[in-house]
């Protein structure tokens, strides 16, 4: 299999890739590193803020993965474990400057805005955090989502709805504000 990685790899190919890559093989890590190092940076961003340091964390990630493959049972789906060393990278970097995320906001923040699902975060949380974004109006849920999610400028956005961009920060403004109120309640009740 040869893949130049246009997308995600689809459930057979990880398997594929991530026997390959316990064997050592460098064009099936490769592989594996083009299609997802994007997208682990982005769920790296969410924890540190910083995309210079996601980007070192996610980096180290593939690096312990490739000297560690003894550790990697190929029967796991390598996304997957890559995720848990790239959470744990963020984890230990956000004690590292004394950052605490004792209720796990950081968790669910990355796993809401970066597209990546994180099975550390249970499917209560996920129908809970879908049911908190149902709630805002349409036209905050719509900003929000453009511009967290799309990564779409606030100026872009208002020529979209056809409103002032001021309209669209007080959207967003609003939204998240909601978010952060009913975030902390689901976190808190977990």
């Amino acid at each position: 299999m040869k893949v130049g990685c246009m997308g995600i790899l689809n459930e057979q190919e990880l398997k594929e890739i991530g026997c390959r890559v316990k064997r050592g093989d460098h064009e099936a890590f490769h592989t594996l590193y083009r299609c997802y190092f994007e997208r682990y940076v982005c769920y790296a961003v969410r924890y540190t803020c910083d995309v210079e340091e996601a980007t070192d964390l996610v980096q180290n990630a593939f690096f312990s993965l490739w000297e560690n493959l003894s550790l990697y049972d190929e029967n796991k789906n390598i996304f997957l474990y890559l995720l848990i060393i790239v959470k744990n990278n963020c984890l230990n970097y956000l004690r590292s400057i004394k950052i605490k995320d004792s209720h796990g906001d950081k968790i669910v923040e990355a796993m809401l805005f970066s597209g990546v699902d994180d099975e550390g975060v249970d499917d209560d949380i996920r129908a809970r955090l879908k049911q908190v974004l149902q709630e805002l109006p349409d036209k905050g849920r719509f900003v929000l989502l453009e511009h967290i999610v799309e990564g779409k400028k606030v100026k872009d956005i208002a020529l979209e709805m056809d409103v002032a961009e001021s309209t669209v920060k007080t959207h967003l403004k609003r939204s998240l504000k909601y978010l952060r109120e009913h975030l902390s309640f689901i976190l808190f009740s977990v």
